[in-house]
């Protein structure tokens, strides 16, 4: 059964979507227009991320803070002054930002005087991430499990490690994440639902109640990370399959995958300008071609390969594109991927018991191995035509046979 059975049925909800989008823009360009009236003020931020950069042989702090409606950076001449998770207030210059900066949630604001305040209540996520903390003896790993755990900023140092492993979508919170809490939810609680439904509800089925129950702690875990882009694309598209699912609905569709997208940004316009979301949605599109052309024609051992090796290389035009950093180490992402499914679990049920440092030592030499890297800059074109090309992978097997070769000419 399809989602929809006419065309005149398609045409109504993307207009539908299309007026939710322009009401929500519409209140993201009032909100806009209130800022920007006000000109030079000041506001009471947060400090998610500080680090030194130097320009002309002069060196300065680059501060990335959180103003509750959106994150922006800033700089200062003051080093080794301000740290992270501090409150300050700023005197801000908002003559440059353009709509576009402010719907993006994400821009760069001038800023004269920077003071520090008393800090106000942690939120709940912060307070979570002092614990992880005080688990390790160096900041990179409680970094790491902060970013693993609660989507928190990455230091610098941290980034190149990731960048260099190639295992940033494993640390940034998406549908990989998801798919671990689903199953041990699924492995935790589907015994305990069916012993109870067996014995005082046999007409229920089971396991309708733990996807409640999963997608449940999903959106509580979604509002507690502050929205994350990709993990809000993921649950999205798991809550709308769920529900098609349960009325007999194909789900494994492009139409039904183009809908979650496009019900994501409706509702949340600044998605449009979200890096992570992106790389999200075109890493699904990738998955759900290959099942499409190549879903039959091996067994599931194979399948576990093949797909794993078909993701990795049909992504790495794009990854490179924003990311221009190829090395042999990126290759590691191929094993990771399958130790993530217990390492992601087995590392969060450690914090829970105050273990979390366990791994620290052979955490930061995998972390800090090194191998000759490059620098390989792509043209926005030869991007944007990858892109379209991508795209035609979905009706053509030759093309969605060619997409990863380009991936691969990258290493060449």
């Amino acid at each position: 059964m399809k989602l929809f059975k006419k065309l005149k049925e398609r045409l109504i909800f993307l207009l539908v979507l299309i007026l939710i989008f322009g009401i929500n823009l519409l209140y993201e360009y009032q909100k806009y227009c209130e800022f920007m009236d006000l000109g030079e003020q000041n506001l009471k931020a947060k400090i998610e991320q500080v680090y030194t950069k130097e320009k002309n042989g002069k060196k300065y702090s680059v501060l990335r803070l959180d103003a509750g409606d959106f994150k922006f950076y800033s700089t200062s001449r003051a080093l080794n002054k301000f740290h992270k998770n501090e409150f300050v207030n700023v005197l801000v210059q908002n003559l440059d930002v353009k709509f576009t900066h402010y719907l993006s949630k994400s821009f760069f604001m001038p800023a004269f005087d920077i003071d520090k305040i008393k800090s106000e209540n942690l939120s709940t996520s912060d307070k979570i991430a002092q614990k992880i903390y005080a688990q390790h003896e160096g900041e990179k790993m409680g970094n790491f499990f902060a970013a693993l755990f609660l989507a928190k900023p990455i230091m610098r140092e941290l980034r190149d490690d990731i960048m260099h492993l190639g295992v940033s979508h494993l640390v940034a919170i998406s549908g990989y994440h998801l798919g671990v809490i689903m199953s041990f939810v699924f492995f935790v609680f589907a015994p305990i639902f069916k012993a109870i439904n067996s014995k005082f509800y046999p007409w229920r089925n089971f396991k309708f109640d733990t996807f409640v129950l999963a997608f449940f702690i999903g959106t509580m875990y979604l509002f507690l990370l502050g929205l994350v882009p990709s993990f809000l694309r993921a649950l999205s598209m798991g809550i709308f399959g769920f529900v098609l699912l349960c009325r007999g609905i194909k789900i494994l569709s492009f139409e039904t995958l183009f809908m979650v997208y496009s019900i994501c940004v409706a509702f949340f316009p600044h998605l449009l300008f979200s890096l992570g979301f992106y790389f999200s949605c075109f890493g699904v599109f990738f998955i759900y071609v290959y099942v499409l052309h190549f879903g039959d024609k091996f067994n599931y051992f194979w399948h576990g390969i093949f797909l794993n090796l078909y993701v990795f290389f049909a992504m790495q035009v794009a990854v490179t594109y924003f990311f221009p950093l190829i090395t042999p180490t990126q290759f590691f992402v191929l094993v990771a991927n399958y130790i993530f499914v217990i390492f992601y679990p087995l590392s969060f049920v450690l914090h829970l018991f105050g273990w979390g440092g366990i791994f620290d030592e052979i955490l930061l030499k995998i972390l800090e191995f090194r191998l000759p890297s490059w620098q390989f800059h792509i043209s926005t074109w030869y991007f944007v035509c990858f892109n379209i090309l991508a795209l035609f992978g979905a009706k053509f097997r030759f093309i969605a046979l060619i997409v990863p070769i380009f991936g691969v000419l990258c290493f060449i």
